[in-house]
């Protein structure tokens, strides 16, 4: 993800030359050679950006993207999952897009939006104008992100999260929980590891990941069948 006053699944970078705000939130194809590979410098090597986590911040202008994904019985024959994202404290901004690079993706629509005086809605993004103080943007959608790796191994990979501004990556909080068949899967494998500054708790058929960061950061999430 990348928020810029531009953003990837959702990360934050500022460009200044076209939009000033673009979000995205994204899916790349998995590697599966990450799954035989148990090494720190294996970790931060695919985090690229100079990558730095952080302790948290209690700050209300650090931008802050919340995403849920319900992975259910038909998306581990599908891949399609359900997605609902919010985003808080948006930068002050004339006109910014909320862009997602997902390959296959439908249904995206607003649920929420607070001090965003123009929405418009588009297959693959959604245009703001008038972005005021403490401005907030909920979507839905469906995304195809599960992917099949083997006859009982799963893999999602989310990212790169980033807010750039200019030459230089600022403080970004990003929080994911994935809610998943527990009767059906369970958690195999998060990267990176939990460690100060990226947190991982899992309960039953629910992973929940918090983290605070400075640079890019990909998550990547392995799964097996029971």
């Amino acid at each position: 993800m990348k928020l810029t006053t531009h953003f990837r699944a959702i990360a934050v970078t500022i460009c200044g030359l076209l939009l000033p705000v673009m979000l995205v939130a994204a899916e790349t194809p998995l590697d599966e050679s990450w799954l035989e590979d148990d090494s720190e410098s294996r970790a931060l090597q695919l985090n690229e950006g100079q990558l730095n986590f952080i302790a948290s911040i209690h700050d209300p202008s650090i931008l802050h993207s919340d995403t849920h994904l319900w992975i259910t019985a038909e998306s581990m024959q599908t891949g399609w999952v359900k997605m609902q994202q919010c985003y808080r404290h948006l930068d002050v901004v004339g006109r910014t897009d909320v862009m997602y690079a997902y390959r296959e993706m439908k249904n995206l629509e607003v649920t929420r939006a607070e001090q965003i005086a123009q929405i418009r809605v588009k297959p693959h993004w959604v245009e703001l104008e008038d972005v005021e103080k403490g401005a907030e943007l909920c979507v839905q959608a469906e995304v195809r992100i599960l992917q099949r790796l083997s006859d009982k191994t799963y893999g999602m990979q989310n990212g790169p999260y980033h807010r750039k501004f200019l030459d230089g990556y600022y403080p970004y909080h990003v929080s994911l929980t994935v809610h998943y068949p527990n009767a059906e899967m369970q958690l195999k494998r998060v990267e990176p590891k939990a460690q100060d500054g990226f947190y991982v708790t899992e309960k039953s058929g629910i992973l929940y990941i918090d983290s605070w960061f400075e640079g890019e950061l990909r998550i990547r999430i392995e799964f097996s069948e029971k």
